[in-house]
C-alpha cells in the first residue's frame, strides 16, 4: 500500500499546492483528476495490446522512432486532448486552465505509475522492494512531469482555440517531445539520459507558450 500512496505524492501535492496559492477549485480539480483517469484506459491499452505497427522499414532505430512518434506522441496526446475538452474552463484565465491541465496531466502520470507498480510487482518481491521505490522515485521526475507539461501544452492549444487565437504549434510540440521522450527512455544504455534533457525541453517549452499566450491576450 505503501508504494501505492507513493505513486499519488506528486498530485496530492500539486492539488494542495494549486489550491491554497492560485485558489483553484477543489471540484474543478477532481473533475481534471477523473479525466486523467480515465485517460489511462485507452493509454495502457495502446502500450500492452496493440500490434506491432509495420513502418515499411527494416531499420530498428527508425522503427522505433516512428512507434515513439505517433504511438506514444501523436495518439496518446490526442486522446489527452480530446478528454481535457470537457474540462472547466468558464471565467478562468490563460493561468488557470494551465494549472487545471497540469492536474489532469499529473494524474494519468500517477495512476500509470501505478499501473507499473503492479507490473513490476512480482519481480520486486524477488529482488527486494527497493527496485520499486526507485522506479517509482524515477517516474515521478521523469514520466509524470513529462504527462504533466505535455497535458499543459495541449491545454494551452485549447485555451487559444476557444479564445480564437489558436496556437497548433502547441500541441504540436506536445506531441514531438513526448515521443522523442518515448524514444529514448527505452535505450538500455545511456541513451536513455537524453530522456531527462527531454524532459527539461518540454518544462520550457510550456512556458515560452503559456508567455505568448499572455503575450497575445493582452
Amino acid at each position: 500500500m505503501f508504494g501505492i500512496a507513493l505513486c499519488f505524492v506528486p498530485l496530492i501535492i500539486a492539488v494542495l499546492f494549486f489550491t491554497l496559492i492560485f485558489k483553484l477549485k477543489i471540484s474543478h480539480q477532481l473533475i481534471a483528476v477523473l479525466l486523467g483517469l480515465v485517460a489511462v484506459l485507452p493509454i495502457s491499452f495502446i502500450q500492452y495490446f496493440l500490434p506491432e505497427i509495420p513502418f515499411f522499414t527494416n531499420a530498428p532505430l527508425v522503427k522505433t522512432l516512428l512507434k515513439s512518434l505517433i504511438l506514444y506522441g501523436l495518439v496518446e496526446e490526442l486522446l489527452k486532448l480530446l478528454l481535457a475538452y470537457p474540462l472547466p474552463h468558464k471565467n478562468y484565465t490563460s493561468l488557470n486552465f494551465l494549472l487545471l491541465a497540469f492536474v489532469m496531466g499529473l494524474a494519468l502520470g500517477c495512476f500509470e505509475s501505478v499501473v507499473y507498480y503492479f507490473e513490476h510487482l512480482q519481480s520486486a518481491h524477488a529482488k527486494g522492494a527497493q527496485i520499486l521505490y526507485g522506479m517509482i522515485a524515477t517516474r515521478i521526475f521523469s514520466s509524470d512531469l513529462i504527462h504533466m507539461c505535455c497535458m499543459g501544452l495541449s491545454g494551452l492549444f485549447i485555451f487559444s482555440s476557444r479564445m480564437k487565437k489558436s496556437k497548433i504549434s502547441c500541441f504540436i510540440f506536445a506531441v514531438l517531445l513526448h515521443g522523442v521522450y518515448d524514444f529514448f527512455v527505452g535505450f538500455p544504455n545511456n541513451l536513455k539520459w537524453f530522456s531527462i534533457v527531454v524532459v527539461l525541453l518540454t518544462i520550457a517549452e510550456c512556458r515560452i507558450k503559456y508567455v505568448s499566450l499572455q503575450d497575445s491576450e493582452k
